[in-house]
């Protein structure tokens, strides 16, 4: 009896412990389905808030606007001359001034006051005439004369300016060099909305079916916007941005774009489609507009790279001005590690754009799409037929 009343018990115990580890793992199964849940509905409404701003900036910018503001911009730098008006005070000033003082003073000086000495004089006081009148009224005269001394008082703006105009002029000789400093040309009235909610605005980056965003910089600062947003606050997404090092006034020859590779493929998170060959032949052709001029790129190489400078997979993507033979060299190797021959030329005078996002082929990996800027004589239609012609390479190129 004892035996078999020992067995029961432990017969239920085990079944209890089943019951248990049954539960606990239902309970687990739950939370991961619910966590999962959680995290795909966070994914799409994430990635639907970020579309959403996307489409927002982009009806601020206006491409429209921004081709038509080389027609306004002459109207602009027209009404918004006041420096122009300085220099003309002065020109004005000189010749109101020796109009104002000579006129009156010859005038009334000299005709009113002897027409009325000869007829108070005579009649009224006879004796006194001879001792009040030389002596006084020929002293009140030239006193009165001189105390209007307010014609001097314009003198001075009259002669201060021309020295301060005319001071720089002097200064060149034989061994004067003359160094002529940049100007940056009028900022794109289409951008004036984009700049108005972050002057760090300086373009917008056009992708088909991509991306649609406006691109920010901060001089020498490529930290800010990894964990900001276009309007300032923080975002995981951060924004794209140019590189702190990049300079527009004056151009440098090749810019960087930066941007986070975010898995619900926002911002750059679907830019390494582009190392299918397949997918640059339909994307080959993009638009970076800056705040000053409107531009189309075609892309020429695509590769995934390692930042490490000790990494057989290094490269050097920060370079951003070049002589001739520099210029050579860096396009020959955005070309040999491309995963595709584009049969698109590149030559020095050329400008470049390299957009680069996380990649994690590599150790610190990044990939980089590099793009030259279209000609005036090419179109879009020619850029895109040229590289619908590439072909994927058969080399062991360093990935």
């Amino acid at each position: 009896m004892g035996k078999k009343h020992h067995g029961r018990s432990g017969g239920r115990r085990r079944a209890r412990r089943q019951r248990y580890v049954l539960t606990a793992f239902c309970a687990g199964l739950i939370l991961i389905m619910a966590a999962s849940a959680g995290y795909i509905v966070y994914w799409y409404v994430n990635q639907a808030r970020i579309r959403a701003q996307g489409d927002r900036y982009a009806q601020l910018y206006g491409r429209q606007a921004a081709t038509a503001a080389p027609a306004q911009n002459p109207t602009e730098v027209a009404t918004e001359a006041p420096t122009a008006q300085p220099t003309e005070a002065p020109t004005e000033k000189p010749t109101a001034v020796p109009t104002e003082v000579p006129s009156p003073e010859p005038t009334e000086a000299p005709t009113p006051e002897p027409s009325e000495a000869p007829t108070d004089v005579p009649t009224p006081e006879p004796t006194e005439a001879p001792t009040e009148a030389p002596t006084p009224e020929p002293t009140e005269a030239p006193t009165e004369a001189p105390t209007p001394v307010p014609t001097p008082e314009p003198m001075p703006v009259v002669v201060d300016v021309p020295l301060a105009t005319d001071a720089p002029r002097a200064t060149p000789n034989g061994d004067t060099l003359l160094l002529l400093l940049p100007t940056a040309p009028p900022v794109q009235s289409g951008f004036s909305q984009l700049l108005g909610i972050n002057p760090d605005t300086v373009g917008f980056l056009e992708i088909e079916d991509m991306v649609s965003l406006p691109v920010l910089q901060r001089e020498n600062d490529n930290e800010f916007y990894l964990t900001h947003g276009f309007e300032g606050g923080e975002a995981q997404e951060g924004a794209l941005f140019m590189d702190g090092m990049n300079r527009l006034v004056p151009e440098d020859d090749c810019l960087i774009v930066y941007g986070h590779n975010m898995k619900n493929h926002t911002m750059f998170g679907r830019l390494s489609a582009y190392g299918e060959v397949s997918y640059l032949r339909r994307h080959s052709v993009i638009h970076f507009d800056t705040i000053y001029e409107n531009r189309a790129y075609v892309a020429f190489a695509a590769f995934s790279a390692s930042m490490e400078p000790k990494d057989r997979h290094y490269f050097d993507v920060r370079q951003f001005v070049f002589d001739e033979a520099e210029f050579d060299k860096f396009v020959l190797k955005l070309q040999s590690r491309s995963l595709y021959n584009v049969p698109v030329d590149v030559r020095y005078g050329d400008r470049l754009l390299l957009l680069v996002t996380c990649d994690y082929a590599n150790r610190e990996g990044r990939f980089i799409l590099a793009l030259r800027q279209l000609r005036p004589d090419e179109s879009e239609t020619d850029a895109w037929a040229t590289a619908m012609q590439a072909q994927p390479k058969n080399t062991g190129a360093p990935r």
